[in-house]
């Protein structure tokens, strides 16, 4: 019983890290509890003990499942059971973790962060993806350490949490073996000495680097140059619309006029000096290339207002379905437009649709999107537009594909009015302060329901809106086009994790 209590401790404080709580310190020792309890267990055992953990996190990060059926008019039960599937799958790279830990990596101090590193990038990838709240995403508001993002991206502020953890357990260990007098107290004291310089030492680097980044951005060596006299002189401004439509009316006729006016009124009364005005995903209620009546309408708005426009569209061409984002002239024309690569699985397209639906045929009543060709950068009024929709800016190289495309800005369009009041817009919006970092990028963010705001190239949230408002925010912008290391290279500080972890790996199956 006391084993699971702790096991049920170290979920309670990876929750408390996270938004909406995030108190990001109790990262740093979240998995203390886990890591002692399965130290001396048998692998098997500690997987079970680590897929426990791992299910009550993610049924309390992800609890905003049920609610978000629920309000669709679907039954609990069915909310539910995504939830626990969701939870389940997602457990089971705490249940391998702990696994190989046990049985491999347990006297290692850093052998655990290179396996934390590669199961994070695994999940980041595998069967679409899904990485929402890895570990190093609930250090957002810890400034100086996700500084190091620009180098390794959101996985080396996992490798650091994992660290810490790892040291701590080690010197609990060690000091109850030296107080019973277990083994060689010279040993345990030098090895603990040791460890916990070296673990001092990473973390010191690595919040050195970042309060010299924050505070003092020139005296720092990367790829990333300051921005141009002609951009920091002269910054663009940007207007962000959150019209806070509710989901249930988007599509329906008769509330048409009503979502029309609401951003004809917001974009008119805050366009003056703006050089772009940014509206959410689905902001247009009907198909903008194909609709006379709605084109029409943004082509009125953009010469009345004689500004560009960011706005998101569905799309039909070549006899497929978009869900895209069209830069509007201030002619009215569209002179650009990108289209979501990465879809939603389930809920933009159906995977192995003849197939699953043989056995579930509801999936008959799901409609499709098809992906986007590219990342390909818009270019407005306001600098180099990297565009991505929804839950694409989860997923740090899909950002990175855009800026490489030749992005200034990287700008998220997003419809959070799925989640309702609970914390997923938080946590959705905090992923985005990575991709900040990551590209030294200033991220604009547009949300239906919020939140909307603005994020600088550094992670500080300039201004944002709350939740559920209607509202309009404004806000300077510069673009800037500097490569970070994360940019060029990309993933690989994960990739050579996962190289290191392989490699053990292969050494202790065949060790005699």
């Amino acid at each position: 019983m006391k084993k699971i209590f702790l096991c049920l401790l170290s979920s309670l404080l990876l929750l408390l890290s996270f938004p909406k709580i995030s108190f990001w310190p109790l990262a740093w020792i979240s998995l203390v509890p886990l890591l002692s309890v399965i130290s001396n267990e048998k692998p098997l055992k500690a997987f079970l003990y680590g897929i426990l953990t791992g299910i009550v996190f993610y049924c309390g990060i992800l609890y905003w499942i049920v609610p978000t059926f629920s309000a669709a008019g679907e039954p609990n039960i069915i909310g539910i059971l995504v939830l626990l599937l969701l939870a389940i799958y997602s457990a089971l790279y705490y249940g391998i973790f702990c696994l190989f830990y046990s049985k491999n990596f347990k006297h290692s101090l850093i052998l655990p962060a290179f396996l934390w590193v590669s199961l994070e990038l695994i999940r980041t990838h595998l069967f679409s993806g899904f990485p929402w709240a890895s570990l190093g995403y609930s250090q957002w508001n810890f400034l100086p350490i996700i500084q190091i993002s620009e180098f390794t991206g959101v996985y080396g502020v996992s490798f650091l949490i994992i660290l810490v953890n790892v040291i701590l357990v080690h010197s609990i260990q060690y000091t109850v073996y030296s107080l019973k007098d277990i083994g060689n107290k010279t040993q345990h004291t030098r090895f603990r000495i040791q460890n916990n310089i070296t673990t001092a030492l990473i973390v010191l680097f690595c919040l050195g680097f970042g309060a010299i980044k924050l505070y003092n951005p020139s005296a720092t060596t990367s790829l990333a140059d300051p921005p141009t006299t002609q951009w920091r002189d002269n910054p663009r401004i940007v207007t962000i619309v959150q019209g806070n439509i509710d989901q249930y009316k988007k599509w329906d006729e008769k509330y048409q006029q009503e979502i029309e006016n609401i951003y004809s009124e917001l974009s008119v009364s805050n366009s003056k000096n703006s050089d772009l005005i940014v509206w959410p995903e689905s902001s247009i209620p009907g198909f903008l290339r194909i609709d006379p009546k709605i084109y029409n309408w943004i082509k009125e708005l953009a010469n009345k207002t004689k500004t560009q426009y960011l706005v998101s569209s569905n799309d039909f061409k070549d006899n497929k379905y978009y869900n895209s984002a069209f830069l509007i002239s201030k002619q009215g024309e569209v002179i650009g437009e990108y289209s979501k690569v990465h879809l939603v699985p389930f809920g933009e397209y159906v995977p192995l649709r003849k197939t699953i639906s043989k056995f579930i045929k509801v999936i008959n009543e799901i409609g499709e999107f098809a992906p986007g060709e590219k990342y390909n950068a818009l270019d407005s009024s306001a600098g180099k537009l990297g565009v991505n929709i929804c839950f694409e800016s989860i997923f740090p190289n899909e950002i990175r594909k855009s800026i490489n495309s030749g992005a200034e800005i990287i700008v998220n369009v997003t419809n959070d009015a799925w989640y309702l009041k609970t914390s997923a817009p938080y946590q959705h919006f905090t992923m985005n302060i990575f991709r900040a970092v990551e590209n030294r990028r200033e991220v604009v963010r547009a949300a239906n329901t919020g939140i909307s705001g603005f994020i600088d190239s550094y992670g500080r949230i300039k201004s944002k809106t709350e939740i559920f408002r209607t509202a309009a925010l404004s806000d300077k912008i510069i673009p800037l086009n500097h490569i970070t290391f994360y940019t060029k290279y990309g993933d690989i500080f994960s990739y050579l994790c996962l190289s290191i972890t392989i490699l053990f790996l292969i050494i202790f199956f065949f060790k005699p």
